[in-house]
């Protein structure tokens, strides 16, 4: 019996030692809610292929590390996330067609998504190497 409960205790612990060392992941979803037109978002990861959105259509991007960095004129941005956390953005068209991204909550992006019947999500994962 004492054989038994040893086993048990012991592949429960195995199991939270397991789970402590998955690696946290944030995922940045965008919405792209313009008609007819891409959405390109260049990264610092892979600046001569930058991530394509196709109309109407969900991308979730999965970023290597706790940032996200943009190519916005030949220049780096960095956006910094909080791991294990998930953000909500709609790129929409603007004033002379210029598209704006616009962060949103999870409820309000679903439902943005479900009114335009989006296709996906279509997932990307970033790593720290370029392809």
């Amino acid at each position: 019996m004492k054989a038994l409960i040893g086993i048990i205790i012991s592949i429960c612990l195995l199991g939270i030692n397991g789970q402590a060392q998955v690696p946290t992941s944030t995922k940045v979803h965008f919405l792209n809610s313009m008609i007819g037109l891409n959405a390109e978002l260049k990264t610092t990861i892979d600046p001569k292929n930058p991530i394509r959105i196709k109309p109407r259509t969900w991308a979730i991007i999965q970023p290597a590390g706790d940032s996200l960095g943009f190519i916005i004129d030949n220049k780096p941005y960095f956006l910094h996330f909080s791991p294990n956390k998930h953000y909500y953005f709609v790129i929409q068209a603007g004033h002379f067609s210029r598209p704006v991204i616009t962060e949103k909550s999870e409820q309000e992006f679903i439902l943005s998504a479900a009114a335009e019947s989006a296709k996906g999500p279509e997932e990307y994962i970033l790593s720290k190497e370029s392809n």
